[in-house]
């Protein structure tokens, strides 16, 4: 078996120790010239791969390369470059990375208040849509006659001279096409261009409260607020990195979000809010909600409507005047009440037990199984081991639900 690599290993413990030395002897800066030549280690690998192959391919003997004897070339040349080369290899890398900005960044950075920029609305747009790319969004209604969009930005860099720069080169646009109106908040781009990032504006965006408008958000990395909007139809709004808090809304209501948590309370009309690694809670809503997370709890409370409730690794919570139920969840409890059933319920879990508070009168029948010696019922019901089946009334609706865990059913009335 012949191994390539080593004559490559060997040259390379050669070259460092060569370099080293006539560094010592002259001032020159060779050895600090092989951080810029590194990618010729590869080619002469790559050459004496070839080299070998041919002269011993057609003899059928096995050829490996030598990966121990590269790599420890590598490291001890790598020990030998950093030890001698310290202060120069910190200004190779600081013309690639400023250091400044990357210490910076870790906090909030230099703040401005770039005032309001009005934005004319006429009777006949019907829509506004709002794009920032890095920040936070807060969308009220106000006394007001045109769109007015409040912007306050964080710029992360050391020189506050530099940051004012970015600053004043980081505006609010908007164009009209239609009836829609397009805001979108453009940020100066700085740092290395490894390390390039964005400033981040923060928007508080106020609309006139006498006239109904749908509205679409995009934002990053930041929060979205909105309550007590003239929505004529609907609502669409999408985060990353941030939570979302809506309140007395009434439409169609649209919500999704990375890695934060949605609240919502005092809502009305179809509502989606969709989350990951985050948890759901709403209050007081009335119309059909369909909720999903991973990773985070579903926490529904004072409802009127049907309810899709579906997440991982977390708990549901279902309570109200709930018409249809579907509620499911991997790894949590599932809990839901209602005084009626007026629709079908359908409850699955796996890794946790359920919790039923039913009407002790009303037209519907319960079907469904848990843990053996683990299902148990107020209500007059037929339970075994670990089924439960019955029905109250004319059985007209279906209650079905599955576990592994435990199952209570008891009466809500």
């Amino acid at each position: 078996m012949h191994k390539a690599g080593r004559y490559t290993a060997a040259l390379l413990l050669v070259a460092v120790g060569a370099f080293v030395i006539i560094d010592k002897a002259t001032g020159s800066g060779l050895t600090a010239a092989l951080i810029d030549w590194w990618p010729l280690l590869f080619i002469c690998l790559g050459v004496e791969y070839l080299l070998f192959n041919m002269k011993y391919g057609s003899t059928g003997s096995q050829l490996k390369l030598d990966i121990p004897g590269i790599i420890f070339a590598v490291v001890i040349s790598a020990v030998v470059i950093v030890s001698t080369q310290s202060v120069d290899m910190f200004k190779k890398m600081n013309g690639i990375f400023d250091w400044g900005d990357v210490v910076s960044s870790f906090g909030e950075g230099h703040k401005f208040d770039k005032g309001v920029t009005e934005i004319p609305i006429s009777p006949a747009i019907g829509n506004v849509k709002i794009n920032d790319r890095d920040g936070s969004v807060t969308v009220k209604p106000g006394n007001v006659d045109k769109v007015q969009v409040a912007l306050t930005m964080y710029v992360k860099v050391k020189d506050e001279k530099e940051a004012r720069s970015i600053a004043d080169e980081s505006k609010i646009d908007y164009r009209q096409s239609g009836d829609t109106i397009e805001i979108e908040a453009n940020g100066k781009q700085y740092g290395s261009w490894i390390g390039g990032q964005y400033p981040r504006m923060d928007l508080v965006v106020t609309v006139p409260a006498q006239q109904k408008i749908n509205l679409e958000l995009q934002t990053k990395n930041g929060k979205i607020e909105a309550a007590q909007l003239p929505i004529r139809q609907r609502l669409k709004a999408e985060t990353t990195n941030g939570a979302i808090q809506i309140s007395e809304l009434s439409g169609e209501l649209r919500f999704e979000t990375t890695n934060g948590t949605i609240t919502s309370n005092k809502t009305e009309g179809p509502m989606t809010l969709k989350t990951t690694n985050g948890r759901v809670a709403v209050t007081g809503h009335r119309g059909d909600a369909m909720l999903e997370s991973t990773n985070g709890t579903l926490d529904v409370q004072e409802i009127t409507g049907n309810v899709n409730a579906h997440t991982t690794n977390g708990s549901v919570k279902v309570n109200g005047n709930v018409v249809k139920l579907k509620a499911e969840t991997t790894n949590g409890t599932v809990e839901a009440s209602s005084p009626t059933v007026s629709g079908d319920w359908d409850v699955r879990t796996s890794n946790g037990k359920i919790e039923l508070r039913l009407p002790t009168q009303g037209d519907y029948r319960v079907s469904g199984k848990g843990r053996e010696d683990g299902v148990s019922s107020s209500l007059p019901l037929t339970v075994s081991k670990k089924t439960v089946e019955g029905t109250i009334g004319s059985g007209k609706y279906a209650v079905r639900f599955e576990t592994n865990g435990t199952v209570s059913i008891q009466p809500s009335n």
